[in-house]
């Protein structure tokens, strides 16, 4: 559902990849922030399927919409908007505190394991937090 999205901010105006984590991060109210993991890999596939082209901007790639692109997107009018709509809806939602704590503990976990490097405890430790936090949420 995210190339919906993706595609629709891409035909309102070419971006950069990071720009389009913002954009989107904002479209949500700050609830939803898709990864660069998540979002490159959609980026390159959008662009094989021939739905956007990507070109040299300095020292980053700008994406854009195709005419291919534009059609997808008028033939998936319907669904796009239901996505488009569904993002924004996040802002106003009664667990918008409870999605901003989910991002934040994801970014947090990243963060520790990306800074672990060669700490072989941290992971084990990481692992059984979340086990923890996962035995608790069942349990409610």
């Amino acid at each position: 559902m995210l190339r919906f999205v993706v595609l629709q901010e891409l035909h309102r105006q070419p971006c950069h990849g990071y720009e389009l984590i913002k954009r989107l991060t904002e479209k949500s109210g700050g609830v939803y922030s898709p990864s660069p993991g998540m979002l490159y890999p959609m980026l390159n596939m959008l662009e094989d399927l021939g739905l956007i082209v990507v070109t040299a901007d300095g020292n980053k790639r700008l994406y854009r919409l195709t005419d291919q692109g534009k059609a997808f997107l008028t033939e998936n009018r319907q669904l796009a908007d239901a996505v488009g709509q569904r993002l924004e809806a996040l802002r106003k939602d009664e667990w918008e505190s409870l999605w901003i704590s989910l991002q934040q503990l994801r970014d947090a976990i990243q963060e520790r394991f990306s800074a672990a490097q060669g700490q072989v405890e941290v992971p084990a430790q990481l692992q059984k937090i979340l086990e923890n936090a996962l035995e608790q949420v069942r349990a409610l």
